[in-house]
């Protein structure tokens, strides 16, 4: 059952595929596989006939149609998208199937409207894969509000700990600025700013950046050390103490 909603979406996306299913026809095998339209059904090749009847929950179906209206919103960028792929390549099966698997993680509409954007991205960019991979896992792990925030947050603003902040610092989603009096500011990591700048702030402009689609484009993460013996040691040692950013004493 599996296997063949992998073959019918990957027929889908094909590049001449998206040709024989430009216009309305496009629209109506999404909207069968993701409603269960019998009318659609019959613009339909047989094996999208057939799909329906393995469809695993209407929720399911309603994620992925959101997701593929989303993704996929005309027909010059299903081209240009499907350019991405060819008949000879041997990822392209392994893809759709992963795209199944993420879809069905995702348990909040507005984190299928941010998946699309970063897909769109994946496709009309030359994002590499591990990326695209770490940036859909941080969709699945945080909650709406966390997104939203990161969406919300400008990509140089500074601001103290907080239990907003505290969550995405756990995930490698801020990180730790040294003030220059002492102490530290949290701001966006690399990775949060490549979430804003691929998925959450996609359709915005980029106001002069560059495009982060690779791990060689995001700097290694500022993370606080632990204290030490040491540290410890001198904790209990000296009436005043004062530990910075980075868990080093002064």
């Amino acid at each position: 059952m599996f296997e063949n909603q992998i073959v019918t979406l990957t027929t889908i996306l094909k590049d001449k595929d998206i040709h024989n299913y430009a216009g309305g026809a496009f629209w109506n095998i999404i909207k069968a596989v993701s409603l269960g339209d019998v009318g659609a059904l019959l613009d339909s090749s047989t094996e999208i006939k057939n799909l329906l009847f393995h469809a695993p929950t209407i929720l399911f179906w309603d994620k992925m149609q959101r997701y593929m209206f989303g993704t996929f919103r005309d027909y010059a960028e299903q081209v240009k998208m499907a350019e991405k792929f060819n008949e000879d390549n041997k990822d392209y099966e392994k893809f759709v199937k992963k795209q199944i698997h993420l879809i069905n993680e995702i348990n909040d509409d507005k984190k299928v409207d941010y998946f699309a954007q970063l897909t769109r991205c994946y496709l009309l960019t030359e994002m590499e894969n591990a990326l695209y991979y770490k940036l859909a896992r941080f969709l699945i792990m945080c909650t709406p509000e966390e997104l939203d925030y990161i969406a919300s947050f400008d990509y140089e603003e500074t601001t103290n700990l907080t239990s907003m902040v505290s969550s995405l610092y756990q995930y490698g989603l801020f990180e730790q600025q040294e003030k220059q009096n002492g102490g530290v500011d949290y701001v966006l990591s690399g990775f949060a700013k490549a979430l804003k700048n691929n998925s959450l702030n996609f359709n915005e402009e980029t106001s002069g950046r560059n495009r982060i689609v690779s791990y060689s484009q995001i700097a290694p993460l500022s993370i606080s050390e632990p204290m030490t013996w040491e540290d410890i040691d001198h904790v209990f040692s000296e009436n005043e103490i004062v530990i910075n950013g980075n868990g080093t004493l002064k």
